[in-house]
């Protein structure tokens, strides 16, 4: 009767993590989403009055920068953790991205504070339940 072989070290084993490096297609989507999410922060605070401040050229380059960093630092641990920690990254990167956008609009810090919050626990339980069901 034949049975199934495996052979040694050719397959990781289930609990076994590794963070992996991010591929470049993975990179080209990072760098694009980045800058479009610096200029829509300018444009939010701009409110289609005037011509480009410098301040508003700040606040785009900053806010694409740090976007893409906590964008691409969650690409970069986002397969060593597992799918609770990877859904709970992903809501807090959604969150903190729209509740500062959302911010930007001029609402109260409390308004922010909860529309940030349900929207981040919505992101997190909406990863967690297609991490669960295709891993």
């Amino acid at each position: 009767m034949a049975s199934h072989v495996t052979l040694p070290g050719r397959h990781r084993r289930t609990g076994e993590r590794t963070a992996r490096p991010v591929h470049r297609s993975s990179m080209a989507v990072l760098a694009v989403c980045a800058v479009l999410y610096g200029l829509y922060a300018e444009v939010i605070v701009r409110r289609g009055e005037g011509p480009f401040t410098g301040g508003q050229v700040v606040l785009a380059v900053v806010s694409a920068v740090v976007f893409g960093a906590l964008w691409y630092g969650y690409l970069r641990v986002r397969r060593a953790l597992p799918r609770e920690g990877r859904a709970a990254a992903f809501g807090l990167l959604f969150g903190l991205s729209v509740g500062f956008l959302y911010s930007l609009s001029g609402n109260s810090v409390l308004t922010v504070a909860v529309v940030s919050l349900v929207l981040a626990v919505s992101a997190g339980a909406a990863a967690f339940y297609v991490f669960y069901t295709h891993e």
